[in-house]
């Protein structure tokens, strides 16, 4: 074997040898792809509007100039437009068997500039339900997976242009459930409740647990992730 002979024939094992090593690192082909939601609502129950001299909910007749209120009469400095131009992308996917995970990521537009927002997850059939308010609260918060998540581990402030992202995740198989969603939370007065949505639930916590939902922070999209 001559010299050149021996190094092309180096070459082509050290070759081969890096193109094994980069089909093992490639993921399965079999791999899913992450599963998108089936449909996201702007959610009219939590804000109002004054219609005559009482609070109404939104609907499909409110003019997109009026100002919104909380169930208090305090106005949001939001109109019906701006509220209901708020929408959102999720990607959730699963790995895993015996030790699954839930990974999810979630993209906003149209959000309150600068507003703190909380995300919290819910199922039905198995119906998932949080200890802390029993009977009251059914959604539970989803952890970040960035340890520094500000202002706490489930919640986000919203850039100036109203577009945040946020990447949970979870131990165990979400998609497993027959209907999976997710509860975007806006904070009025700018406060979290780590585990809770609102301040009422917070301070109420047990049996006698009551929820503030439309006082001091609002529903803002519902993500149907599995519907």
């Amino acid at each position: 074997m001559t010299k050149t002979t021996k190094w092309r024939t180096l070459f082509a094992a050290v070759a081969m040898t890096a193109t094994l090593a980069l089909v093992a690192a490639a993921p399965p082909a079999w791999a899913a792809p992450p599963d998108q939601a089936d449909a996201v609502e702007v959610y009219e129950g939590d804000v109002f509007v004054i219609v005559g001299s009482t609070l109404r909910n939104p609907d499909a007749t409110t003019d997109p100039s009026a100002p919104l209120f909380n169930n208090a009469g305090v106005n949001l400095n939001l109109t019906w437009g701006a509220w209901s131009a708020a929408s959102a992308t999720s990607a959730v996917r699963t790995s895993g068997k015996s030790n699954a995970r839930t990974d999810v990521r979630l993209r906003f537009s149209g959000l309150v500039p600068g507003g703190v927002y909380s995300v919290f997850w819910g199922t039905l059939n198995p119906d998932s339900e949080n200890p802390l308010c029993p009977g009251v609260e059914r959604t539970l918060a989803l952890p970040s997976v960035d340890p520094g998540q500000l202002p706490d581990a489930s919640s986000f402030v919203a850039g100036s242009d109203g577009t945040a992202a946020f990447r949970g995740g979870l131990d165990g198989d979400l998609l497993t459930a027959s209907q999976v969603f997710f509860s975007i939370i806006y904070h009025f007065d700018g406060q979290t409740w780590g585990s809770l949505p609102n301040r009422g639930e917070f301070q109420t916590q047990g049996a006698e647990c009551r929820s503030s939902f439309g006082d001091d922070a609002m529903r803002h999209l519902l993500i149907l992730q599995k519907w």
